[in-house]
């Protein structure tokens, strides 16, 4: 693998009608770098990674959400049979390609095309994030490939780089390789572009090497460094925990929860109430004192 990619041709794997979808060649690169066992793609949309894996014989996991795995909910280490080699995602951009209800039938609440807002996308997209990372074995590789956003819900002119996003609110010692990879076939490359107007004709594959570290570790660290980030949220912490548990007691929440947001508890001595206050918007109360994931 080199830091720059370029393939002008998307080549013979999954289904060219799904817009934005992953070039093989990436997946091919990648299993040729780091000589995975089992590749697991959380995304896999058409079958692009499937396809690949298959022709160069990669043990491999397709999940997504129009097949019932909402990676901001579900836990992907439950629906695969080990920890993976490597496992990868090419989420759904905020509002650039609306895809549940569109691409594929039936609206997805966890669909990261539907998001509101810029903040909501960063936000399931960490979850995503640390789901990848707890799916993937010690010395294993988590990857992601993300994209660059100007105008549209972002407002006219306004430009969002979300691979910035993303590598601030991971591990910053896990982080391994940040390659661009060159967008050939866009539909917009066919548009005259007026004034200082910079088009966008870049993805970015990002990659990190999961340490021997835990998600407690790993929370404290994040929050050490972004303080006033997505981070530090008490919905963030909670579905870190309820994605891990499902259903459990408030007892066993709150030990959780103490477990991965150590600092948000530090600032807010009735931590306990701000639990179940979230719990109450965003979860499902199954008898008293216990809770599910909806």
């Amino acid at each position: 693998m080199k830091s720059v990619m370029s393939f002008p041709e998307r080549g013979p794997w999954g289904d060219a009608k799904w817009r934005g979808n992953t070039s093989g060649h990436v997946i091919k690169e990648m299993i040729e770098h780091f000589n995975p066992k089992l590749f697991v793609d959380a995304c896999e949309g058409s079958g692009t990674s499937g396809d690949v894996c298959r022709e160069m014989g990669v043990e491999y996991v397709g999940l997504d959400l129009y097949k019932g795995q909402d990676f901001t909910k579900d836990f992907i280490l439950d629906s695969i049979p080990r920890p993976a080699d490597i496992c990868f995602t090419h989420p759904p951009y905020h509002s650039m390609i609306t895809y549940s209800g569109e691409v594929y039938d039936g609206v997805k609440d966890g669909d990261t095309s539907r998001c509101v807002s810029p903040e909501e996308f960063i936000s399931k997209s960490q979850v995503m994030l640390l789901n990848q990372r707890e799916a993937t074995r010690d010395g294993g590789v988590y990857a992601t490939l993300i994209g660059d956003q100007r105008g549209g819900s972002l407002g006219k002119g306004n430009f969002r780089s979300y691979q910035a996003d993303f590598i601030q609110m991971m591990p910053k010692d896990e982080l391994l390789s940040v390659t661009i990879k060159l967008q050939h076939n866009c539909l917009s490359d066919n548009r005259v572009y007026s004034g200082n107007f910079v088009p966008i004709m870049h993805e970015y594959l990002l990659i990190w090497k999961k340490r021997a570290k835990s998600l407690i570790a790993v929370s404290f660290d994040i929050a050490s460094d972004l303080q006033k980030r997505v981070a530090t949220t008490w919905r963030n912490a909670i579905r870190v925990v309820m994605m891990k548990l499902k259903h459990a007691s408030l007892n066993e929440i709150y030990a959780e929860v103490e477990k991965v947001a150590a600092h948000l508890i530090a600032k807010n001595k009735n931590f306990k109430a701000k639990i179940r206050q979230t719990l109450q918007k965003h979860y499902v109360s199954v008898e008293r004192g216990v809770w599910a994931v909806a």
